[in-house]
């Protein structure tokens, strides 16, 4: 892989051709093999167990830095690390009642689904993007939030609001605001601190239009859900790359992670075309080099 840095708008390059650097192209070969065997609910189940395991460890930690701290007190300090300190406050603020179970709260996929089947009862159309839709189409990892694209209008908003509000926090006064300025929204599920981010799609954004057209069903094991495809993830990524300063080792990984797992399935012509219509022609081929 060559991760970009931009300096005095000039490219250092840094060639590095597997995922991870201490993984042999013999064993990541492999283990890509064995990712593209996994079904998507497999490979979601497998990240659950292991973000089970991370939320005993951090608890474990705090209960040692706290040994007189109660629950609650500890959850606040989870919460904390998780989200940042104001979105934690704000979640105890409003008095919402957080689990105190570490074995007992939903997981990730249970989540999403949950957030789905509102919105297919609201009938807001979605698929979901980002890091979720890059560990089914590559390489499997930990995440804490889901990315949503919806197209969504103000006259939503109250029911948006109140058909999650239980559950989770979340703002009428943000979602307004954040259509209003064309950027994303997010919503918290108090039990587990896993955030969801909504991207409102807009009229002349032809990148996300497209993935629209051409999202797809997916079981992720507590039930079927609308993906991007696995080039609009690539195209996104991409694209998210480049507005971040073209510095992000994570999407970078995340776009190749797609098309090294996926390989021959992709539309290549697609993603070319997509590739030069959005300016994106030379992230895309330097990707396609270094995924090998």
């Amino acid at each position: 892989m060559r991760q970009y840095g931009i300096t005095n708008r000039f490219y250092t390059r840094i060639t590095m051709r597997t995922l991870a650097k201490d993984t042999s192209p013999e064993v990541e070969t492999q283990l890509i093999n064995l990712w593209r065997q996994q079904t998507p609910a497999k490979k979601l189940k497998s990240l659950t167990g292991l973000g089970q395991l991370v939320k005993n460890l951090i608890f474990s930690g705090l209960r040692l830095q706290n040994p007189q701290a109660s629950k609650r007190e500890l959850y606040h300090q989870f919460y904390i690390r998780r989200l940042g300190r104001e979105p934690a406050d704000k979640i105890f603020a409003h008095g919402k009642s957080v689990s105190q179970n570490l074995e007992g709260d939903m997981t990730e996929p249970q989540i999403i689904a949950l957030a789905i089947r509102q919105l297919d009862h609201l009938k807001i159309p979605y698929y979901i993007s980002g890091g979720v839709a890059s560990i089914i189409y590559g390489e499997p990892r930990l995440t804490n939030d889901a990315d949503l694209v919806i197209r969504i209008f103000p006259f939503h908003i109250p029911k948006l609001v109140q058909a999650f509000e239980n559950e989770f926090v979340i703002s009428a006064g943000a979602i307004q605001t954040a259509l209003q300025g064309r950027r994303a929204f997010n919503m918290i599920h108090v039990d587990t601190a896993f955030k969801i981010d909504f991207y409102p799609i807009s009229d002349d954004d032809d990148l996300e239009i497209d993935a629209f057209a051409r999202r797809r069903l997916n079981d992720i094991g507590a039930g079927e859900v609308w993906l991007a495809s696995a080039e609009d993830v690539i195209l996104a990524k991409l694209r998210w790359f480049r507005f971040g300063g073209e510095v992000s080792e994570t999407q970078w990984r995340d776009v190749l992670g797609v098309l090294k797992v996926q390989g021959e399935k992709l539309d290549f012509a697609y993603l070319s075309a997509q590739a030069q219509r959005f300016g994106l022609k030379d992230l895309f081929d330097q990707a396609r080099e270094d995924a090998g």
